[in-house]
């Protein structure tokens, strides 16, 4: 299947004559507020690659005429969407410390594989809740061996019932930090009293890990998130007057439409953030409690359908946001020079048909890295003619 790709990094490929390319071209920083529902659209465009990473995307005719250009490997996008790869910033694709290890391990790739068909190119997975710290560190030891296998894994510490406070920030955190087995760490906020949050947020930021809080309708656990420097905040439902004054604050606030959707709830604050200006992603869950999809297609048909967002909206919310989420943005999550060459073609011919049909695949192809890591196949006929 994926034998016409090109083996070398060196290699160049152009992805040529997209219907609509979505780049997702805009400032350094998460989208916010109306600036959430530019795409940065190219109409008859084309994505050029070289050793993995992105060196133009524009108009077919313009990037076709450049030496740069010259001999590489086409891929035909004619009649579809190209856009960035998924960015999924919350997910828990194991956490029980019952099952074997192989059997884990199998499932989890079963999972990144499932998740490379529907298009996400890099996604955060959580270790942690109720393991314990040698449970905690096989987990994210296993996490991290699977990274590249085909997406870009981020292991998160993810610290959510009451522990020995001083073990977590003495000697869990100084031991992931020194053998590199997460990147982020994130705290359920309201599981502990706020000076406990605070110490392990701010003991995890002192050791170079990222932190999102997660709070599932508290305002003071955003105003901590935003005291402490957390990248995002995961962000379940809240009364608008909640977050109205918060949309400026520094964190990108990770909503999870599955949530929504399963639990019936009201008050998602999608909206109220976006008109105070706020920077909002999308994240599947995937594996925590009333989370059963790892389809980002079908997030941001929730987030159309259940939270009043825009497909633009919501889009950036999955892509470039999700990025940002994770403090990645600068590589990952647009169609930019020098961003590594995640992309998707899509079979729809506007971005808008994207969150119209629930729960389809539209993904024709997935690059990671400017390597092909799905591709759609055939259906065969089982008739005898």
């Amino acid at each position: 299947m994926m034998g016409e790709t090109p083996s070398l990094r060196s290699t160049k490929t152009l992805v040529r004559g997209a219907r609509q390319l979505l780049t997702l071209r805009g400032p350094s920083g998460p989208r916010r507020g109306a600036a959430m529902g530019e795409l940065g659209i190219v109409t008859d465009g084309a994505v050029l690659i070289r050793g993995g990473k992105i060196l133009e995307a524009g108009p077919s005719r313009r990037l076709e005429n450049l030496g740069l250009a010259r001999g590489a490997h086409e891929i035909d996008a004619t009649g579809r969407v190209v856009m960035p790869g998924f960015v999924d910033s919350r997910t828990q694709p194991v956490s029980t410390p019952a099952v074997p290890a192989r059997r884990l391990e199998a499932y989890a790739q079963s999972v990144l594989d499932g998740m490379a068909r529907h298009g996400t190119t890099t996604v955060a997975t959580s270790a942690g809740g109720g393991l314990d710290p040698s449970e905690m560190l096989a987990a994210l030891r296993m996490l991290s061996g699977l990274n590249g296998r085909p997406l870009d894994v981020i292991p998160d510490c993810h610290i959510a019932a009451p522990a020995d406070t001083e073990a977590i920030c003495t000697e869990l955190l100084p031991l992931l930090a020194r053998r590199k087995l997460a990147q982020m760490v994130s705290v359920n906020c309201e599981a502990f009293d706020e000076p406990v949050t605070r110490r392990i947020l701010e003991q995890a930021h002192s050791l170079g890990f990222r932190t999102t809080v997660c709070a599932k309708a508290s305002a003071g656990c955003v105003r901590l998130a935003i005291e402490v420097q957390a990248a995002a905040v995961v962000l379940q439902r809240m009364e608008s007057a909640g977050v109205a004054d918060l949309g400026l604050a520094r964190p990108v606030y990770t909503l999870i439409p599955p949530y929504i959707y399963r639990r019936r709830l009201e008050n998602a604050p999608a909206r109220a953030l976006l008109e105070a200006g706020g920077a909002v992603a999308l994240a599947s869950g995937f594996g925590f409690e009333h989370c059963p999809t790892y389809n980002m297609q079908m997030v941001v048909s929730l987030a159309c359908s259940e939270m009043g967002m825009s497909p633009a909206e919501a889009i950036s919310a999955a892509t470039i946001n999700g990025a940002h989420a994770l403090a990645r943005g600068h590589l990952c999550g647009s169609l930019e020079p020098s961003k590594a060459a995640d992309l998707l073609l899509l079979n729809v011919a506007d971005y808008r048909e994207l969150p119209a049909q629930f729960g389809v695949n539209h993904v024709h192809m997935a690059l990671k890295n400017g390597h092909v890591i799905y591709r759609e196949g055939e259906v065969a006929s089982w008739a005898v003619e």
